[in-house]
């Protein structure tokens, strides 16, 4: 029996096969071609930019890269969810202070990669990014096995929390790896 909340619940456990199986078809296969030494920010975009982008964003920081985070739907201002506060202070991740954006595409740099957690975000992203230069993946796509659906953990409980922090780490961690390498 497979233990959905691991993946977010049910729901999410389906999309996480779908991914998965797009993933084994090739179908992501164009956003891991990354020009590593064009790179000079990551950013880090969700659905409400309250709970996986910040954390990510403050974890990449944490490594030393520049980042930053939005949401495709963000209320501009709000704060982080209480759970993605609690559950990053248990990984020395402070996100008390941040705040919500909403993604413009005036915020994104051509040497950005733009990293997104939901393969369904791609066409969102296009849409209001279209033509832009910058460089695109699914975070997800750069975890060992690669998950390159990471579902939101907003409402859920605190064990997927923890679940969705450790890919999201892994994933920042593979980048990290790949833009230090590149000097």
């Amino acid at each position: 029996m497979i233990d959905a909340e691991r993946y977010g619940g049910r729901r999410a456990y389906l999309m996480h096969l779908g991914a998965r199986t797009w993933a084994l078809m090739g179908l992501y296969s164009r956003l891991i071609h990354i020009n590593w030494s064009s790179i000079n920010r990551l950013v880090f975009v969700c659905k409400g930019n309250i709970c996986r982008s910040p954390y990510a964003a403050a974890r990449a920081r944490q490594e030393g890269l520049e980042a930053a985070s939005y949401g495709l739907q963000a209320l501009d201002g709000a704060g982080a969810d209480s759970g993605a506060i609690r559950n990053a202070e248990r990984r020395q991740v402070d996100l008390s202070g941040h705040r919500s954006r909403r993604l413009r595409a005036a915020e994104i740099r051509a040497s950005d990669l733009v990293l997104l957690l939901e393969p369904r975000h791609l066409k969102t992203y296009q849409n209001m990014c279209a033509g832009h230069p910058a460089a695109v993946s699914l975070l997800g796509l750069w975890t060992r096995p690669s998950r390159p659906y990471i579902a939101d953990p907003y409402t859920r409980s605190d064990r997927y929390f923890q679940e969705c922090f450790s890919l999201i780490d892994a994933g920042v961690q593979s980048i990290a790896v790949r833009i230090r390498g590149r000097h």
